[in-house]
Order: structure tokens, then sequence, then C-alpha cells
């Protein structure tokens, strides 16, 4: 079993490894570490906005790696990383829509400062553009349930001895 700090510099020098297992303890202390880091950037952005910052780009530098964890970890339960590729693509799309529908009022939604009123400027542009606003519902829909799948895949034991994606870092 891997220690926190193990765990992030393994993940870490892992960057762009996609191939081969990570036990539990390799993927969710590494999770965990990304998600205090966006806590402390929450707690930090009302102190210091320039070190809120800082953190915030490291979380995304940390994305890369933590998707290569996670499908090393599914990799190690015997399931596809296509699951993950799935997410992230799910993810993108939802994303892709969501800025596309702000875009055209991006000024109104920056300046105003009633949640009532961002709330009526999103349902004007869900209106105007309700292809877009389909695409991000489905997507959306995707995400949550690859997100329940990845979890329920990424919580599985090992499985023991050898497998596609290779040896068992637990049982060996």
């Amino acid at each position: 079993m891997m220690n926190p700090v193990e765990s992030v510099v393994t993940c870490i020098k892992k960057y762009f490894i996609f191939k081969g297992r990570a036990r539990r303890s390799e993927f969710w202390w590494f999770a965990l570490a990304i998600v205090l880091l966006n806590f402390l950037s929450s707690f930090l952005g009302f102190i210091s906005p320039a070190v809120s910052l800082v953190i915030s780009i490291c979380v995304i530098l940390l994305f890369i790696p933590n998707v290569a964890a996670l499908t090393r970890r599914l990799h190690d339960a015997n399931h596809s990383g296509w699951w993950v590729a799935s997410f992230v693509i799910c993810l993108v799309g939802y994303m892709a829509s969501y800025a596309y529908l702000l875009g055209p009022n991006i000024d109104s939604f920056t300046n105003a400062t009633d949640p009532m009123a961002l709330a009526g400027e999103l349902a004007e542009s869900i209106k105007s553009s309700p292809i877009v606003a389909t695409i991000m519902a489905c997507c959306s829909f995707g995400v949550f349930i690859l997100f329940i799948i990845t979890l329920i895949f990424a919580l599985q034991d090992s499985k023991w001895g050898e497998n596609k994606y290779g040896p068992s870092p637990k049982y060996n």
C-alpha cells in the first residue's frame, strides 16, 4: 500500500502513462490531494487571489496525470480505460456547450451580481439555442452516468494475477 506522498510522486512521475495498473491507494491518495488543492484554492481565493490562481493552475496541470491514474486504476480492476475517455469526452462536450451558451452574454454574466438574473440570462440562451442545450443536457447525463460507473470500477479490488494490462501491483 502506498502512502500519500509516494502516491502523489508516483502519479506525477507517470504523467502521460496510461498503460499498466495502479492500486487503489495510488489513485485515491492522488485524488484526495487534488480535492484538497481545490478546497485550498477556493479558501485562499478569499484571502489572496494570486495564490489561488497559482493553485488553480496546478490543479489544471494535474488533470492529465489524474486521468492517467484513473485509467491505470480501472486497468487494475480489469476494466477498459475507454470508460475514462468517454467520461472526459462528455465532460468536454458539456463545458463546450455551456461556454457556447454563455458566449454571447458573457458581459452580462461577468458584471451581474444577482444570481436570479444570471439564471434568467442562461435560460434565455438555452431558449435561443435548443440544439446546443440538448447537447449540453445529453453530455451532462453522460457525465453523471459515467462518473457513477468509473467510481464503482475505481472502488473495486485489484484482480488477482496478470491481466491484459500487465502484472498485478498488489499480488506480486
